[in-house]
Protein backbone atom coordinates (compact mmCIF):
# COMPACT_ATOMS: atom_id res chain seq x y z
CA UNK A 1 0.00 0.00 0.00
CA UNK A 2 1.06 3.66 -1.38
CA UNK A 3 1.87 5.94 1.24
CA UNK A 4 0.03 8.89 -0.23
CA UNK A 5 -1.62 12.06 1.55
CA UNK A 6 -4.63 13.66 -0.14
CA UNK A 7 -4.18 17.23 -0.98
CA UNK A 8 -7.02 19.53 -0.46
CA UNK A 9 -6.36 22.72 -2.12
CA UNK A 10 -5.35 25.93 -0.19
CA UNK A 11 -7.74 28.41 0.89
CA UNK A 12 -7.54 31.85 -0.60
CA UNK A 13 -5.17 34.31 1.59
CA UNK A 14 -7.66 36.86 3.73
CA UNK A 15 -7.02 40.18 2.82
CA UNK A 16 -4.34 42.51 4.55
CA UNK A 17 -5.50 45.50 4.83
CA UNK A 18 -9.41 46.87 5.82
CA UNK A 19 -10.20 48.53 2.82
CA UNK A 20 -8.97 45.20 0.71
CA UNK A 21 -11.74 43.69 3.12
CA UNK A 22 -14.17 46.19 1.98
CA UNK A 23 -13.27 45.46 -1.15
CA UNK A 24 -14.76 42.09 -0.75
CA UNK A 25 -18.19 43.13 1.08
CA UNK A 26 -21.24 41.33 -0.63
CA UNK A 27 -23.75 44.24 0.69
CA UNK A 28 -22.66 47.81 -0.23
CA UNK A 29 -23.28 50.59 1.95
CA UNK A 30 -26.60 52.28 0.87
CA UNK A 31 -27.23 55.80 2.28
CA UNK A 32 -29.81 55.83 4.60
CA UNK A 33 -32.76 57.81 5.59
CA UNK A 34 -30.18 58.50 8.92
CA UNK A 35 -28.31 60.11 7.36
CA UNK A 36 -30.33 63.03 5.52
CA UNK A 37 -30.07 66.13 6.95
CA UNK A 38 -33.94 66.76 5.91
CA UNK A 39 -35.13 63.86 7.87
CA UNK A 40 -32.62 64.32 11.44
CA UNK A 41 -34.11 68.01 11.19
CA UNK A 42 -37.94 66.82 11.82
CA UNK A 43 -36.61 64.46 14.50
CA UNK A 44 -34.27 66.88 16.38
CA UNK A 45 -36.71 68.83 18.11
CA UNK A 46 -38.09 67.82 21.97
CA UNK A 47 -40.26 71.03 22.35
CA UNK A 48 -42.89 71.82 19.71
CA UNK A 49 -40.97 75.79 19.75
CA UNK A 50 -37.85 73.91 18.62
CA UNK A 51 -39.69 71.89 15.61
CA UNK A 52 -39.38 73.25 12.05
CA UNK A 53 -42.97 73.95 11.14
CA UNK A 54 -43.77 75.01 14.52
CA UNK A 55 -45.49 71.44 16.02
CA UNK A 56 -43.68 67.88 16.93
CA UNK A 57 -46.68 66.57 15.19
CA UNK A 58 -46.40 67.99 12.27
CA UNK A 59 -42.49 67.31 12.43
CA UNK A 60 -43.64 63.51 12.49
CA UNK A 61 -45.81 63.74 9.94
CA UNK A 62 -43.10 65.35 7.85
CA UNK A 63 -40.69 62.38 8.59
CA UNK A 64 -42.81 59.75 7.95
CA UNK A 65 -43.82 61.77 4.25
CA UNK A 66 -39.85 60.91 3.66
CA UNK A 67 -40.12 57.81 4.89
CA UNK A 68 -42.84 56.77 2.64
CA UNK A 69 -41.22 58.35 -0.44
CA UNK A 70 -38.31 56.23 0.27
CA UNK A 71 -40.06 53.28 0.47
CA UNK A 72 -42.12 54.09 -2.86
CA UNK A 73 -38.63 54.93 -4.55
CA UNK A 74 -37.19 51.51 -3.75
CA UNK A 75 -41.07 49.44 -4.05
CA UNK A 76 -41.23 48.79 -0.57
CA UNK A 77 -44.82 48.32 0.80
CA UNK A 78 -44.56 50.64 3.49
CA UNK A 79 -45.56 53.09 0.38
CA UNK A 80 -48.73 52.13 0.84
CA UNK A 81 -49.49 52.85 4.63
CA UNK A 82 -50.81 55.43 6.04
CA UNK A 83 -48.80 58.33 7.63
CA UNK A 84 -50.28 57.74 11.44
CA UNK A 85 -48.83 54.14 11.12
CA UNK A 86 -45.41 55.26 9.87
CA UNK A 87 -45.37 57.85 12.70
CA UNK A 88 -46.58 55.55 15.45
CA UNK A 89 -43.75 52.71 13.83
CA UNK A 90 -41.03 55.11 14.00
CA UNK A 91 -42.16 56.45 17.69
CA UNK A 92 -41.74 52.67 18.44
CA UNK A 93 -38.63 52.19 16.89
CA UNK A 94 -36.74 55.23 18.60
CA UNK A 95 -38.23 54.14 22.25
CA UNK A 96 -36.64 51.42 21.50
CA UNK A 97 -33.25 52.86 20.81
CA UNK A 98 -34.31 55.20 24.09
CA UNK A 99 -34.39 58.35 21.51
CA UNK A 100 -37.66 59.16 21.63
CA UNK A 101 -38.17 63.02 22.35
CA UNK A 102 -39.53 62.61 25.67
CA UNK A 103 -36.46 60.49 26.62
CA UNK A 104 -34.35 63.04 25.01
CA UNK A 105 -35.85 65.72 26.59
CA UNK A 106 -35.59 64.30 30.34
CA UNK A 107 -31.79 63.74 30.02
CA UNK A 108 -29.22 66.00 31.44
CA UNK A 109 -25.53 65.31 29.89
CA UNK A 110 -26.84 61.70 29.00
CA UNK A 111 -27.99 60.40 32.25
CA UNK A 112 -32.12 60.64 32.53
CA UNK A 113 -33.64 62.62 35.22
CA UNK A 114 -37.30 62.75 36.42
CA UNK A 115 -39.23 66.36 35.55
CA UNK A 116 -40.55 67.77 38.47
CA UNK A 117 -44.01 67.63 39.65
Amino acid sequence: MSNTVALRPEPPKLPDTVSDVLAHRKLKHRPTLNEDDQFQSYLDAVYDEQAIEGSLAIDNAKAAELIRDKAKASGNRVSHEKLATIVKSFNVVLRRYGFSRKERRNQVAGAMVTPES
